[in-house]
């Protein structure tokens, strides 16, 4: 898959997964989903931003111990579960803060 990101649609769901790091919380580890359709034109701008610096972070392998972001877009009407259109890991050390933020608070900066 190409290491840039598709545009944002309505039908879009960016899904966000952390792995990783010494001690293993399932709790912890549920990923954020994201419904464009429920996304302002502002909130969806602000996504594909944040997705095209991320796609722009160089890929470290990090160590055992190194938390990873988990980054894929899901497409259709029933994008729940559908294969993801494009996919991205990276060092969480190395993401963009918006994109930590995010997973962790589901923070808008917009």
């Amino acid at each position: 898959m190409s290491r840039t990101a598709p545009p944002l649609g309505a039908h879009s769901v960016l899904c966000i997964r952390r792995e990783g790091g010494v001690a293993h919380f399932p709790g912890l580890a549920s990923p954020r989903r994201i419904h464009c359709e429920q996304c302002s034109d502002a909130q969806r701008q602000w996504l594909q931003d944040l997705l095209e610096r991320a796609a722009q972070c160089p890929d470290t392998a990090g160590g055992a111990d190194r938390r990873r972001l988990f980054i894929e877009i899901e497409e259709g009407e029933s994008a729940t579960g559908a294969s993801p259109v494009w996919s991205l890991s990276l060092d969480e050390a190395q993401a963009p803060e918006g994109l930590v933020a995010l997973w962790r608070h589901g923070e808008w900066q917009v």
